[in-house]
């Protein structure tokens, strides 16, 4: 399977903050589970400013970790937030939530 993570990112990381890298695991996962149960409640109303708002906060968390398909799927649902667009929406958060997983996953293996 292919690594949903950019390898050279959390080397460097991983350089940068010796022992407090598994913190910044630790804050990326609970803020993500955070963003994405707000994100659980809101794709169904369509509250659209939630779904901007969540979506664009996980998205910048995940590039600074190079989760960076994981940034595009937010971006995208970021995108339909703000534009309110509800056509994809619930395929979109799933693809997210699919996502999402995976890199918390992969991630606990760099710790």
């Amino acid at each position: 399977m292919p690594s949903k993570i950019d390898g050279a990112m959390i080397s460097n990381l991983k350089d940068l903050l010796g022992e407090r890298f598994a913190e910044l695991v630790d804050r990326f996962v609970q803020d993500g589970n955070r963003r994405m149960a707000l994100l659980r409640s809101a794709v169904p109303i369509r509250d659209f400013d939630v779904i901007h708002a969540e979506a664009h906060g996980l998205k910048g968390s995940s590039r600074n970790i190079g989760a960076n398909l994981l940034g595009d799927v937010c971006g995208e649902l970021e995108r339909d937030g703000r534009e309110k667009r509800q056509d994809n929406l619930t395929t979109l958060f799933a693809a997210l939530e699919q996502e999402f997983a995976a890199v918390c996953v992969e991630l606990r293996t760099y710790c």
